[in-house]
């Protein structure tokens, strides 16, 4: 149906007062007529035929790893590894040293008096040793123990004063550590819930003695 047509007879129907029942029938009949066009499906979506190539999938077995050095010292992987057994002993470890950070040197001391010098030289009395450096800084003086072996990737904190072994190591280099393996130090400078490693302070120097007296001594 037309829609001059349609518009015609609602016209027709309005006048003579029957829109009701024709107006109801042509607007029944119009949208009967638009319904009956059949409305269009999407098509389906063409599935892609690109290849992504996807990373390997992690290997997730336990790597064998060595306990202990030939000589019997811990390794960093097997200490860190049985940490909850040796909590609180004294154990040596081996490895090699890494990030090393140490206190900067102290100042030089003041030049010596030149008649004190001289009255010591009369004497023959030694020098006196030299100043120990201070024991800590901040950041105070630690390393990192890591094993040779790359397959590692564990590292241990060892943590020493200035009075220790430490200022006496340099980056690279292998070496046997003794100390206390914890979890804090003793002055609780540091906390590693992984577990760390204290040196202890080499005992003081002895000043040197003095000359034995000649026969011409006084």
């Amino acid at each position: 149906m037309r829609l001059a047509t349609v518009l015609r007879v609602l016209g027709w129907a309005v006048a003579t007062g029957t829109f009701g029942l024709a107006g109801a029938g042509v607007l029944g009949l119009a949208v009967a007529t638009g319904c009956g066009k059949e409305i269009p499906k999407p098509k389906p979506s063409q599935r892609s035929d690109v290849t992504v190539p996807l990373p390997p999938s992690p290997d997730l077995t336990a790597k064998p790893y060595e306990k202990l050095n030939a000589d019997g010292s811990y390794t960093v992987e097997g200490l860190l590894r049985e940490r909850d057994k040796l909590l609180g002993e004294s154990v040596t470890v081996k490895g090699v040293v890494k990030k090393l950070v140490k206190c900067p040197p102290p100042p030089p001391p003041p030049p010596p008096d030149p008649d004190a010098v001289a009255e010591v030289v009369d004497m023959d009395v030694p020098p006196p040793p030299p100043p120990r450096p201070p024991r800590t800084c901040n950041p105070p003086p630690h390393l990192f123990l890591v094993d040779k072996t790359p397959a590692s990737k564990r590292e241990l904190l060892v943590y020493g004063s200035m009075w220790s072994v430490l200022p006496e190591l340099s980056d690279g280099q292998e070496v046997s550590l003794t100390g206390s393996f914890d979890i804090v130090s003793k002055d609780g400078v540091f906390l590693r819930q992984a577990g760390l490693l204290v040196l202890d302070d080499l005992p003081e120097p002895e000043p040197p003695a003095p000359p034995e007296a000649g026969p011409d001594a006084k």
